[in-house]
């Protein structure tokens, strides 16, 4: 057993011969992490088709490339250089390009916006598989070390729609009007919430057309999105699949019930870098199931979720505006960098820190320990 990369360059099953599954779902949402090179087709957006969709299908004319077409060493550090484990992505990549599951999928459709102004980090592509169904896997990236993704991560306890999930919808609707077979949709960590949150927003008429929505440790709802009758529709084909020290994933995460409709999965990663879908464990197609999850997310999952559940929306906009304070007081972009320079930020940081109300402190210090775990990850070099 191994991870992703390791069972693809081990199996070699087309989709005709083993349909679709989680792991296939697990390995596009990796991959659309890559900042895509110029000669993937970029995504044209048609305002009036998201504004008047009908959800009827128009001919499959999007403009698309061969996922080996993306296999340029020169390209390699501006696609990955900015992805946890660079390497590690790099040899997805390969792996994909040599197997014959993977050798007719075509990508295109390709977006990446960033707006720190309105703390908004968008990024989406959309895979063809080249299967018998005609199938389209519409794929939206999860949150980068960048300190404007993960506040805009957080912004979702207190207003939703969040800037990224209003463009998820769009960029499902047009993409739905541009292809005429069936569609599945998701993501990892935040793209896995965007994904669900497209899916239960675009027409009745798109929706009919989703065959399966997939969240990899997407950060959850609250229960109004939930009695949603579009969240309705779609409840049926959600796959929602977490690794067992999953702390993203549990974010908002209120419903008893859930834990009767995820996957927890064996991860070889450390605390939260058990995140990284790269740590997941996979054989032959399948995850490679845990017992359950760790006592620590447990109690992180009913700290945060606790928490948020007693105060009203403002007062959960003043913490996490206090909390983001105190990492953009070090005056860093990125978590990496913050933790690199530590020592200087540091300093910055606590005095940021002083007029942080007492009741909120004991659930940010359970935060602010989540975030440094995971920006004491450093990223590997290209080899």
């Amino acid at each position: 057993m191994g991870n992703i990369t390791d069972d693809i360059r081990e199996h070699f099953d087309t989709f005709d011969e083993q349909p679709f599954n989680e792991t296939d779902s697990l390995a596009l949402a990796q991959l659309a992490y890559a900042r895509m090179p110029d000669n993937v087709p970029r995504y044209q957006p048609n305002p009036q088709i998201a504004a008047e969709s009908t959800g009827q299908s128009g001919q499959s004319s999007m403009p698309m490339v061969a996922i080996r077409d993306l296999l340029r060493a020169e390209c390699y550090d501006a696609m990955f250089g900015k992805v946890w484990s660079p390497q590690m992505n790099v040899d997805l990549l390969r792996a994909m390009c040599e197997n014959p599951r993977w050798r007719n999928v075509r990508v295109g459709e390709y977006v990446d916006e960033f707006d720190p102004e309105t703390t908004k980090q968008f990024s989406a592509c959309a895979f063809a598989l080249g299967d018998e169904t005609n199938t389209l896997y519409v794929s939206f990236r999860g949150t980068d070390s960048s300190i404007v993704g993960w506040k805009e991560d957080f912004t979702m306890a207190f207003r939703r729609p969040v800037a990224s999930q209003e463009s998820a919808t769009e960029y499902l609707a047009n993409v739905a009007q541009r292809w005429n077979g069936p569609i599945m949709v998701g993501g990892h960590s935040k793209g896995g919430n965007l994904a669900v949150y497209a899916a239960a927003c675009v027409p009745k008429e798109i929706q009919n057309r989703i065959t399966a929505v997939f969240s990899h440790d997407g950060p959850g709802f609250d229960d109004d999105f939930f009695s949603l009758p579009g969240f309705k529709r779609i409840e049926s084909k959600m796959r929602k699949s977490v690794p067992g020290s999953s702390i993203i994933g549990m974010l908002f995460e209120t419903r008893e019930q859930l834990s009767d409709g995820y996957t927890v999965v064996n991860s070889d990663g450390i605390g939260i870098m058990q995140h990284f879908a790269l740590h997941w464990q996979v054989n032959h197609g399948q995850f490679v199931q845990d017992e359950g999850l760790t006592s620590s997310a447990q109690y992180f999952a009913r700290t945060v979720n606790g928490w948020m559940a007693r105060f009203d929306d403002e007062h959960r906009r003043r913490f996490i505006e206090n909390l983001f304070a105190i990492f953009e007081a070090s005056g860093y972009k990125t978590f990496g960098e913050l933790t690199s320079h530590l020592s200087q930020s540091l300093p910055l940081m606590l005095t940021a820190a002083r007029n942080i109300d007492v009741e909120d402190r004991d659930v940010m210090i359970e935060v602010v320990k989540g975030f440094a775990a995971t920006a004491a990850s450093a990223m590997l070099p290209i080899k």
